[in-house]
């Protein structure tokens, strides 16, 4: 997981000088500079939350983390509109050192509570899938990192419609992921659940 994180970071760091930062991206509002504003903030995030590593039990799961973040979408669209950060590959190597030596089985304390590390890594595949996917046009994905943010929604789809997992377990990853953070129309049969976050 922790490797599928960085390969995925490293596709869109190499995908950036490719792209047209004024260009619409595929979510409303935001132009793929945005994208990358919101994007380079997270290896950021990571470092400084890594440093609250502790052995304490976590105060919230992996559902918890992902389903808590629309709360925040004010917050973060006012910040990457008032962004000047957007070096995404310097932001990873940043944080490279520290993610290689994270104790996954630790908890640390984010701005939603305290999380285990491994959760909170799985929480970061699905932003670095879903807003990789955002930009137009959209950066590769590494299929090991596709399958972890695929399983976390699932996890998320699994708390709140269990009887749903078997058809939504039956689609692609991708289309998966897209279905669940509102990027497309859902498949009859998942219509009145989806999206999960957005």
């Amino acid at each position: 997981m922790r490797a599928a994180l960085l390969r995925q970071w490293d596709l869109i760091a190499a995908h950036v000088p490719t792209l047209d930062l004024e260009r619409p991206s595929r979510v409303a509002g935001w132009r793929n500079r945005d994208v990358l504003a919101h994007l380079t903030s997270q290896p950021h995030l990571l470092v400084r939350f890594l440093a609250t590593a502790s052995s304490e039990p976590p105060a919230m799961t992996l559902v918890d983390n992902l389903s808590g973040t629309a709360r925040f979408a004010s917050m973060i669209d006012e910040s990457v509109r008032r962004s000047e950060s957007i070096d995404f590959a310097a932001a990873v190597e940043a944080a490279r050192a520290s993610l290689a030596a994270a104790d996954l089985s630790q908890s640390i304390t984010t701005l939603q509570g305290s999380i285990r590390v491994d959760d909170y890594l799985r929480t970061r595949c699905v932003e670095a899938v879903v807003h990789g996917r955002d930009f137009v046009p959209p950066a590769p994905c590494d299929s090991d990192a596709l399958a972890v943010a695929a399983a976390a929604l699932l996890d998320v789809l699994r708390a709140r419609r269990p009887d749903l997992v078997a058809a939504a377990r039956a689609l692609p990853d991708d289309v998966w992921v897209d279905a669940a953070t509102g990027r497309v129309t859902p498949p009859d049969g998942l219509a009145g659940v989806l999206p999960l976050l957005r």
